[in-house]
Formats: structure tokens, C-alpha cells, sequence
């Protein structure tokens, strides 16, 4: 008899035939389930040759494969088959499972999800947007230190209606690199790998961990630059910035992703942070960041 495990994450009560240890453990009426089962591709996609390929076949229908990793059917916005290739470490299956195959799920269901970070600040929703590797977990990390809860990291996860956009907490685990965690007085040979092919590893951020969605206050949009500045970005650039650093390519070009990327433009400040790329002033740079959002608030 298999095991079921119940969990919380982006506002959704899981109920898994897998453990997944980075969610939050929760019970409640059952909104999405993910179990393992035999995943098959309909023709003309069942012989494919690429590495990698995801496939909508139907509303609310989505297959996505990767060689190495496995098959995943996603249906109706409730429902995870899992399907993995053999032998394939369990570290790496949840990194998929819990990163691109609950995207497309999230966007079945009609949520926005952008490539960022975020904490709370004083009950609200702070997000550093940017692409990979330009620093959006370290500064969240960062400002985790200094009292602020972790709401996600990497994947943003939002409601967007007529009211202000609302943020959902993901789970309190933080990807960093070690010379990242250095700089924040952690050993990273006592923090577990996120993927055993790589450095990068798992840190909790279990502290103020939001159980609620959170009112995007302020975006971030972090990049390089000689010299500290927060620059408020024109709408236009603003709306450029969240097309751009939308995570996944599902859904991009619709009209409803571009008015939902619209509404936030009109209802948060967005802003340019840029910035040296260096470790030793992010105390310096988190500080800046409170104290323009104490002046703007």
C-alpha cells in the first residue's frame, strides 16, 4: 500500500504518493494530487528523438518529458502523473517536479508566475525579478537575515484580479551557492546538494514563513551597474520587464498574460535596482532596499 503524504505550497492543499520534504506539511480538502503511473504519448509525440519536449494536447492537458529525468502528465489543473526514467536520483525528480511540472498545473489553474524571489516586509510582498543567476535568492537570503520572511524563491507565483496582485508562499527553502552562503556565515559542506551534479545547495528558511498570500508592495528588477541606484521604471519598460522574466513559456503571448502583467504595472512600483554584483555589500544593499521602501511606503 503506498504511502500518502499531505502538504501546503502556492495556497494549494497536495496530497502526494511521494515525499516531497521541501513543502510544507498541511492537511485540507484535497486540491491537487501527484502519484506515480505510467505516462504514455500520444501520437505522433510517442517516438520523439529531442531531449526534451512539452506537448498540449488537449485543454488543460499537458505531457512533458526530459530524457534523463522522466514523463509528466498534468491534467486539469489538479492532477500530477509522475512517471520517472529508472534510477534517477530523487533529489533531482522533486527539482522537477516541483519546479517546471507545477508551473504548468499553477498556469492550468490561471496563476502568473514570474522568474523571482521574495520576502515579507511589514505584511507585504517585496520580489526581486530577474534571470537566472543575477542574484535573486542571495538578496532574499540576504534580507532573511535580517528578520524577513522568505515567501518563495525563484518562482513567483501570483493571483492577479481587479484587486492588488496577490502573492502565494511556495515553501522555506533557499537554493544558494556556496560563496553565497559564506558571505551569510553558513557552512556550505553541512547543507545538502539541491542536485547532486551540482555545488549549489538546500538552506531552510523556515523562520517568518508566511502561511497566507501576500499584497505585492514592491518588484525589483535587479541588474549590474558601477553605482547604487532604485530607478521607478515607466510603465511600458515595467510591463516589458514582467513579459521578459516570465517563468516558463506557457501561456506568454496570450492576451490574458498580457493584461495580468498590465494589471500589476498599474497596481505595484517597479523599479531597477542596480547595483555591484558583490558579495560584501549586500548588507549594505539591504539596508538600502529598507529604507527606500520605509520612504515610499
Amino acid at each position: 500500500m503506498n504511502s500518502t503524504f499531505s502538504y501546503l505550497a502556492y495556497g494549494l492543499s497536495i496530497k502526494a504518493t511521494m515525499p516531497l520534504p521541501e513543502l510544507v506539511e498541511g492537511e485540507g480538502k484535497t486540491e491537487v494530487s501527484i502519484r506515480f503511473g505510467s505516462v504514455v504519448y500520444p501520437t505522433p509525440f510517442e517516438s520523439t528523438e529531442k531531449d526534451w519536449g512539452h506537448f498540449s494536447l488537449a485543454p488543460e492537458e499537458d505531457y512533458l518529458f526530459w530524457r534523463e529525468v522522466g514523463s509528466f502528465l498534468v491534467r486539469g489543473g489538479r492532477e500530477i502523473v509522475v512517471d520517472p526514467s529508472p534510477g534517477l536520483d530523487e533529489t533531482v525528480l522533486r527539482l522537477f517536479v516541483l519546479g517546471p511540472v507545477l508551473a504548468v498545473l499553477l498556469y492550468q489553474r490561471g496563476r502568473l508566475l514570474l522568474h523571482a524571489s521574495a520576502v515579507a516586509v511589514d505584511d507585504a510582498a517585496v520580489l526581486f525579478l530577474g534571470s537566472a543567476g543575477c542574484g535573486k535568492s542571495t538578496m532574499a537570503a540576504t534580507l532573511h537575515a535580517r528578520g524577513h520572511g522568505l515567501v518563495t524563491d525563484d518562482v513567483a507565483v501570483l493571483q492577479v484580479e481587479e484587486s492588488l496582485p496577490m502573492l502565494f508562499p511556495a515553501f522555506p527553502q533557499l537554493k544558494l551557492w556556496p560563496e553565497a552562503l559564506v558571505s551569510l556565515g553558513d557552512d556550505p559542506e553541512k547543507l545538502p546538494r539541491c542536485n547532486p551534479r551540482l555545488e549549489k545547495r538546500a538552506r531552510s528558511a523556515g523562520h517568518r514563513f508566511p502561511s497566507v498570500s501576500l499584497p505585492v508592495k514592491r518588484i525589483y528588477v535587479l541588474d549590474e551597474g558601477n553605482t547604487l541606484e532604485i530607478l521607478p521604471l515607466q510603465p511600458q519598460e515595467a510591463l516589458a520587464e514582467l513579459l521578459r522574466h516570465t517563468y516558463g513559456a506557457m501561456g506568454v503571448g496570450s492576451t490574458s498574460h498580457f493584461f495580468k502583467c498590465a494589471s500589476i504595472v498599474d497596481q505595484v512600483t517597479i523599479c531597477r535596482l542596480r547595483r555591484q554584483k558583490s558579495l560584501l555589500q549586500l548588507a549594505n544593499l539591504a539596508q538600502e532596499i529598507e529604507e527606500d521602501l520605509c520612504q515610499n511606503t
